[in-house]
């Protein structure tokens, strides 16, 4: 059988600080899609003289698999997307660092603060800087492939300045619930598993600060219910009572067009959370590639601002 590899070299986002050498390298064997991965231990060294550009350490990633009579004519056409290699190159990455950040809180009680997240493309990892995949068939070169990552930076502008510089003036600083939206917005896009544990906290923390602090002024036994009820599904119950309204009905109403589809849809996501919450609480995960974390993030957010009006708090 003729064999496809691809050999990944990773520059690190971030430092290394290896305190060991020449370890054995990590292996994992991918039953579902019949791919092996291995990953060497780093090669710690100086950070090369522009590591903003460059990237830090060095691993390299090696995914072999055994193709057969049927498979060798993809590879031959380098339809190489079909043997779900980078998945797996990514799939193993994160699994490797996970394992490593749980060892060293279980052995040391360290918890390290580089982002460690489940991502489809090796280049989309917070932990990758710069990425080249060389791709062999049987010992022959096929074809190479680099990706470079864009570093995150603070942005400014004037108008985000004066909004923030008036927000602190009024002593109005971002409320918890909205803090935890914002979270759910980021980790959406780069985490989507954590995207919708923060929507979920958003929300639940959204209704019970509306219970508490804006129904319990008309009726204190909103107060009681802010504490004593459990479950989203029943704190919106509460919340529409008190609100007088269903859930974002009353903007749906007022809407037109694409307006009015847009809060039709978040309503249904805002409707979906509770089950993929009870996924993740049941079953420890849930499907990423059908889940749509962006949107469930939107909804908290636009229900927020139907909660308590656009603006703070």
């Amino acid at each position: 059988m003729a064999k496809l590899e691809a050999l990944f070299r990773i520059r690190l986002s971030f430092p290394l600080l290896a305190h060991a050498v020449n370890q054995a390298p990590a292996v994992i064997k991918f039953t579902d899609t019949n791919n092996l991965v291995s990953i060497e231990f780093p090669k710690p060294g100086p950070a090369p003289e522009q590591p903003a550009l460059e990237g830090f350490d060095e691993i390299v990633l090696r995914v072999e698999r055994e193709c057969t009579a049927a498979e060798d004519a993809q590879a031959r056409a380098r339809m190489l997307y079909d043997f779900h290699v980078h998945e797996d190159a990514a799939r193993a990455f994160w699994q490797l660092f996970e394992a490593i950040r749980a060892a060293a809180l279980r052995l040391d009680n360290t918890v390290f603060i580089y982002p460690v997240v489940p991502t489809h493309e090796i280049g989309t990892n917070p932990l990758v800087r710069r990425c080249t995949i060389d791709w062999t068939f049987d010992g022959q070169p096929l074809v190479q492939n680099m990706g470079h990552r864009g570093l995150p930076a603070i942005q400014l502008t004037e108008e985000w300045w004066a909004e923030a510089v008036d927000r602190l003036k009024r002593n109005h600083p971002v409320p918890v619930y909205t803090r935890f939206a914002l979270d759910a917005t980021y980790f959406a896009e780069h985490d989507p598993t954590r995207g919708i544990i923060m929507a979920c906290a958003a929300w639940e923390t959204a209704l019970r600060f509306y219970l508490a602090e804006v129904a319990s002024k008309r009726d204190p036994a909103y107060l009681l219910a802010s504490s004593q009820i459990r479950g989203i599904p029943n704190l919106r119950k509460f919340v529409e009572l008190a609100r007088g309204s269903a859930l974002l009905q009353d903007a749906i109403d007022q809407a037109q067009g694409s307006a009015k589809e847009t809060l039709a849809f978040y309503r249904q996501k805002l409707e979906e959370l509770p089950g993929l919450r009870n996924k993740l609480l049941h079953k420890g995960e849930i499907e990423i590639l059908k889940t749509n974390a962006s949107g469930a993030a939107a909804a908290v957010l636009t229900a927020i601002d139907w909660l308590f009006g656009v603006g703070p708090p």
